[in-house]
């Protein structure tokens, strides 16, 4: 697999979700709530990585396809949690408090629906385009 484009792939994603979290905070949470934004962004981000997922599998994931997907979903994961916990910390100054606290599906958090995503997107547009 080629890291480098999984990589960038994932740095894309990044973006769009740095964007939609910001989107989601200053205009859909005065419509929606707080909660309501927190449904929509988290839906928005799992979108975005299916549809990353589709384009990198078809496009640039080599034979074989499996294990490549798998790969780029460990990459895409691990790259999410590091940034997740040392970005989120350290430059946007989020006490760890808080980012523990977007893993609490118990709470209705569903960060970890959004991880779970980039490991299974690739998986299961691998298994699509192999039909």
């Amino acid at each position: 697999m080629n890291f480098k484009t999984a990589f960038i792939f994932w740095f894309v994603m990044v973006v769009i979700a740095i964007a939609n979290g910001f989107f989601g905070e200053k205009v859909v949470s005065r419509y929606l709530g707080d909660y309501g934004s927190h449904l929509y962004k988290t839906i928005f981000i799992i979108v975005v990585i299916f549809i990353g997922a589709r384009i990198f599998v078809s496009s640039y994931a080599p034979e074989p396809v499996f294990s490549s997907a798998l790969s780029a979903g460990l990459l895409w994961f691990f790259c999410s949690l590091t940034f997740e916990f040392i970005f989120g910390h350290f430059v946007f100054g989020f006490p760890w408090e808080k980012l523990v606290a977007d893993y609490k599906i118990w709470q209705g958090r569903l960060w970890s629906l959004v991880l779970a995503s980039e490991i299974i997107a690739p998986l299961i547009n691998a298994w699509l385009l192999k039909r």
